[in-house]
């Protein structure tokens, strides 16, 4: 497997905490924190795809696993790309707070 390359993770990232998925600026400043009761579902991308057109596009790692939240409300835009700094560790939180996830392979729970 290829290792992601990290281009921005020190200007921008995503974090999954216990009541959602704060973004941040330089690792200290919160931007926004997407509620985990405001995801409808994740669903893995090809990292080289851009997504859809209309989605916030936050990914920061070259060749990573990439995911599109889907969420149930949003002023701009209902969808937002991510590329996690521990992908395994985030299906993980997506399954634990039961959050319909797919992911290549696999069909929706």
């Amino acid at each position: 497997m290829i290792k992601p390359i990290s281009l921005f993770s020190w200007l921008y990232d995503v974090e999954p905490d216990q009541s959602g998925i704060r973004f941040f600026l330089f690792r200290v400043w919160t931007v926004h924190h997407l509620d985990v009761d405001n995801i409808e579902s994740v669903v893995e991308t090809h990292p080289l795809l851009p997504g859809a057109w209309n989605a916030y596009n936050f990914k920061n790692r070259f060749l990573g696993r990439s995911f599109m939240l889907e969420k149930k409300r949003g002023w701009f835009t209902r969808r937002v790309l991510i590329t996690p700094k521990d992908p395994d560790a985030f299906c993980a939180w997506v399954k634990l707070k039961n959050i319909d996830i797919r992911l290549p392979g696999e069909t929706v729970r």
